[in-house]
């Protein structure tokens, strides 16, 4: 059994991350959102996974335009920072995209940043 812990497993629960990343806000995510959502046709009876979302700036944006969002994302610190944030239609979970899970059907799937970029295989 291998039991190699990836680099990017605890990545994202450093300070460096959140150093890197400092300038990505509400702002520029909803300006972003906006254009996607228009392209996408996105309506309030979709229901979306935000794949590796992180902190959640997507999804959260994507909840207050009235749609359904799941976020996952492998941060134990992402997702309870993101999970302020939730209601009925906006909810979080720590989870590895590579594993299986169930948490419904989705309309679309997003992956908005370069997560799928760090395997080597999967």
């Amino acid at each position: 059994m291998d039991t190699k812990v990836e680099w990017f497993a605890s990545w994202f629960d450093t300070s460096y991350y959140h150093i890197l990343y400092k300038n990505r806000d509400y702002s520029e995510a909803t300006n972003f959102i906006k254009k996607l959502s228009e392209h996408l046709q996105l309506n309030p009876s979709h229901r979306i996974l935000d794949l590796a979302c992180g902190k959640g700036r997507h999804a959260i944006t994507l909840n207050k335009m009235g749609l359904n969002i799941v976020g996952i994302d492998l941060s134990q610190e992402s997702i309870s920072e993101a999970s302020k944030e939730g209601n009925e239609r906006l909810s979080f979970e720590v989870k590895d995209m590579r594993q299986s899970f169930e948490l419904g059907e989705f309309d679309f799937i997003l992956n908005l940043f370069t997560s799928f970029g760090y395997f080597d295989n999967h």
